[in-house]
């Protein structure tokens, strides 16, 4: 069976330890799922940059009035996450 592209971006910082802690979670839930979530680099990536400004609303709500890192929106609902969250809460963002 193919890995599905679900519908979730991750935006993180490279160095960041927040998203960095994210990654296991992340790695698991791909492979548990059989999905892959797009992981947009916005520290040192303008071009991730400009994509994460076009979600900056949804996300600023999320983290409490700004943008931060890590962050995941689900494209389809218009739903975010911000910060370090369980493998529960991201698998309920993608459902």
């Amino acid at each position: 069976m193919a890995t599905k592209r679900a519908d979730i971006i991750e935006f993180y910082g490279e160095t960041c330890p927040h998203c960095l802690s994210m990654k296991p979670v992340i790695e698991k839930i791909e492979k548990d799922k059989d999905i892959e979530i797009t992981k947009l680099e916005v520290w040192n990536d303008t071009d991730n940059q400009a994509i994460m400004t076009k979600y900056e609303a949804i996300i600023g709500e999320a983290c409490g009035g700004f943008a931060a890192v890590p962050s995941f929106v689900n494209t389809k609902t218009g739903k975010a996450l911000c910060g370090t969250h369980t493998a529960v809460d991201i698998i309920a963002l993608i459902v």
